[in-house]
């Protein structure tokens, strides 16, 4: 895919001004690549027509698509010009802007906390329990006979009533994403997503090769009238998430969820709804009946990472029973069923009476109010709120700045990743956002607050005090 220097231009964003044009071009760049706004295979516009775009000399842009050669990010094709690339040798985007082997750095590209307390004691239950699952081949393509009941126990307790026969248990949340994306969609189908929205998620679709129509990005993700409209123009499915969205931690409405159940069922779309963050309510706040309950043809996702431990890599789906074993058919195609012993574990936290669950969620409550505390300290500029659940602040920034500050932070230590990336359709709209996961603890967040305020001052002194370099375009809002 050609991306053009318009385009191109939008994506970047403005440059800080604290350093050389070319190492800022080259570092927002390796961003848009390393957080999969370029893609591989993407051919990069002319260094001459880039210069032009961004006001720069075409020397700034030589040495930046250079530098991205060098590192492995880009190749020199004849007669196709920069091509992008993916080096080999790195497996996470914190290590292609900073060295992430750098004891110091503090990575806030992901939002999962570690074990709370009482984990390690699930642990040793599931070891005691583990003879009696040795005797089987351990190969469960639906999941673990005690677990499905666990899991549909929560559904019932939420008042969906659930069958363990509707529950299959995969690895992870994403593991269930892409189960439902490749069991149910074809090349080219419709989806609608929101707007704003879990990346990864997004990816699920388009590698299915679904072609997806974004919800606009209003008061809320869930825009019903355009839900409507969507689904009454040939939608397949909807891919939402309705309970402390990620990012915004917003909550979809019970009259949202009849609405656009409404929508979907008139229409035949298949409502794939990640609830991977449900568990994760921070106040206890009171919220609507699930989904399912109004959508009976709804697929609900549920996942052990949020509430509990992103290395238990045990998630699950709850179907209509009709669609249970073709998922569990395309299942097996690619794998047998997710860790055996992992699955003794979740069951284990499932079935002790909470208790785990709530010592992560008082940990996680006591990081967000640090985390809005200190930025109300040291950036009051930018605007907050206090999320009722979820792992993450989204925060509006004063100008579009993002993916400036993003890079900014990086040199410093401190890893993000920039609104843009939560945006479902590429473009400038996410330059006035960041996502703060409050997952680490009190030294870390308090550190990296402080890192993050000294790459804001950088990013702001630069554009306004020394008017910095803009890009045409770039002061857009979101």
């Amino acid at each position: 895919m050609a991306i053009t220097a318009r385009t191109l231009t939008a994506m970047l964003g403005t440059l800080p001004g604290t350093r050389s044009a070319y190492l800022e071009l080259t570092d927002a760049l390796r961003l848009l690549i390393v957080d999969g706004r370029l893609t591989a295979g993407s051919r990069l516009p002319g260094e001459r027509e880039l210069a032009a775009a961004l006001g720069l000399s075409r020397t700034t842009t030589t040495r930046a698509y250079q530098q991205l050669r060098d590192a492995g990010f880009a190749t020199a094709r004849r007669g196709s010009g920069t091509v992008v690339t993916l080096p080999l040798a790195e497996s996470a985007a914190s290590s292609l802007i900073v060295d992430s082997s750098d004891p110091s750095a503090i990575a806030w590209t992901y939002s999962a906390p570690p074990a709370p307390a009482g984990t390690a004691r699930a642990f040793e239950r599931a070891a005691v329990a583990l003879p009696g699952l040795l005797t089987s081949t351990g190969y469960l393509p639906d999941g673990l006979p005690a677990l499905r009941e666990a899991i549909a126990s929560t559904y019932d307790d939420r008042g969906l009533p659930t069958d363990p026969s509707q529950i299959v248990v995969t690895a992870g949340a994403m593991g269930a994403i892409s189960l439902v994306t490749r069991t149910l969609l074809r090349r080219g189908d419709r989806v609608i997503a929101e707007g704003l929205s879990y990346p990864h998620g997004i990816d699920a679709l388009r590698a299915a090769g679904a072609r997806v129509g974004a919800l606009p990005v209003l008061e809320t993700p869930w825009a019903t009238e355009e839900f409507a409209q969507l689904a009454a123009g040939g939608a397949r499915a909807a891919y939402l998430i309705p309970e402390f969205h990620n990012p915004t931690a917003a909550v979809m409405t019970a009259t949202q969820r009849e609405q656009i159940a409404r929508s979907a069922t008139r229409d035949a779309v298949t409502v794939i709804v990640d609830e991977s963050l449900h568990a994760v309510n921070l106040d206890g706040a009171a919220l609507p009946p699930p989904y399912a309950t109004f959508d009976p043809g709804a697929i609900s996702i549920g996942s052990s990472s949020k509430p509990f431990w992103g290395g238990l890599r045990v998630g699950w789906l709850r179907a209509p029973k009709h669609l249970v074993m073709p998922l569990i058919q395309t299942r097996m195609a690619s794998d047998l069923g997710a860790s055996a012993f992992d699955q003794l574990v979740v069951t284990e936290l499932l079935t002790e009476g909470g208790q785990t669950a709530a010592s992560g969620r008082a940990r996680l409550r006591s990081g967000r109010d640090l985390l809005l505390s200190l930025l109300a300290h040291r950036l009051p500029e930018i605007e907050t709120y206090c999320p009722a659940g979820g792992l993450n602040i989204w925060v509006r920034l004063p100008i579009a700045m993002s993916s400036a500050l993003v890079a900014e932070a990086a040199h410093r230590g401190l890893l993000l990743t920039p609104g843009p990336r939560f945006f479902t359709q590429p473009g400038q709209a996410g330059e006035r956002y960041l996502r703060l996961p409050f997952v680490t603890g009190s030294v870390q967040l308090t550190e990296g607050v402080r890192r993050l305020a000294d790459a804001y001052a950088a990013v702001r002194d630069g554009a306004h005090g020394r008017g910095g370099r803009a890009c045409s375009g770039l002061d857009l809002i979101a």
